[in-house]
């Protein structure tokens, strides 16, 4: 098959990173210890800024991904500079809205794939891979996991860590200024390391193009989506919070069903779909054992599992 067109934002070779001086908690120094830490086999270069800008420096011919945390004075300069290199693909990790109508329309003169700004990175473990500062790199697994928030997202690795959680792909979009959540999908729906695929979102840009990324993830993998913004003050603060549109909540449960993805209603339902998702055992069926200590317990699990189209036996 052809590369994906995203092959050089999830499977690159070479790396360019922009990155300054700062305090040891800045995005940069995170980024820079949490590459360091996955020992990554491909190319990685660091760039620094200078008083006169980004310097020329020995590079390959083309590079894949540029890494961009060298604040918001330098990212435009940091982003044409990657350009020169050739770069296929850029992630913004701390960039001020003022910036981003720029950011994007030099990406789409030079045809870089931008996620960002605003984002927390991605991890590639089966690649050793972490170019994400919310957490430290997963295990190599087959669930990928899709976040608006970065916040949501470190939570999420923490826990997984101490449940046996594993990953293909772990993906913080942040603000999406460019590339959003159908783009990532319709990279995961074709991803062969990717099994299943969990997602938490706000809101979406295209209901159109999201829903037939979606459709073809959900038609060959397991989709978990968790959405926020059920009710107006919560799409409030998503719209100010990921800068995405969230319709009717009823049109994207219709929608949903439709495309074959199936919704949870809490972070916790979330964690238990990936729980169940990243195990060795799938049931293949659609009948459902239930064993309690009592009488009780199980008539209620036989009722919700009647209230969800599964067969409980006598």
């Amino acid at each position: 098959m052809k590369p994906h067109y995203l092959a050089p934002l999830f499977d690159p070779k070479s790396i360019l990173v922009y990155v300054r001086e700062d305090g040891a908690s800045s995005p940069a120094a995170l980024l820079f210890a949490a590459l360091a830490e996955g020992g990554f086999s491909g190319r990685i270069t660091r760039v620094a800024p200078t008083a006169a800008g980004f310097a020329e420096i020995d590079l390959p011919a083309r590079v894949d991904l540029a890494l961009i945390a060298a604040g918001d004075d330098y990212a435009v300069a940091a982003l044409a500079h990657a350009a020169q290199a050739r770069v296929r693909a850029a992630i913004l990790f701390d960039v001020a809205s003022a910036h981003i109508d720029t950011l994007t329309e030099l990406a789409a003169r030079h045809r870089i794939h931008l996620l960002g700004p605003g984002s927390s990175g991605m991890q590639r473990p089966h690649l050793a891979l972490n170019a994400c500062i919310a957490g430290t790199l997963q295990a190599a697994g087959n669930l990928a996991l899709v976040s608006q928030s970065g916040a949501l997202t470190a939570a999420m690795l923490d826990w997984a860590e101490s449940n046996s959680v594993k990953f293909s792909a772990v993906v913080a979009t942040g603000r999406s200024a460019a590339l959003d959540l159908a783009d990532v999908l319709d990279f995961l729906a074709q991803d062969g390391h990717t099994h299943s695929i969990v997602v938490y979102m706000e809101g979406i840009r295209s209901g159109r193009r999201f829903m037939s990324a979606l459709r073809a993830a959900a038609r060959s993998k397991p989709v978990i989506v968790l959405k926020a913004g059920r009710r107006e003050r919560g799409k409030q603060a998503a719209l100010t919070h990921s800068g995405t549109m969230i319709g009717g909540d009823d049109v994207f449960d219709a929608a949903l069903q439709r495309a074959g993805a199936v919704r949870v209603d809490s972070f916790v339902q979330l964690f238990s779909a990936a729980k169940c998702l990243a195990s060795r055992h799938k049931p293949v069926g659609n009948r459902l054992g239930v064993i309690g200590n009592g009488g009780g317990p199980g008539v209620l699990a036989a009722d919700y599992a009647y209230l969800r189209g599964v067969e409980v036996p006598p």
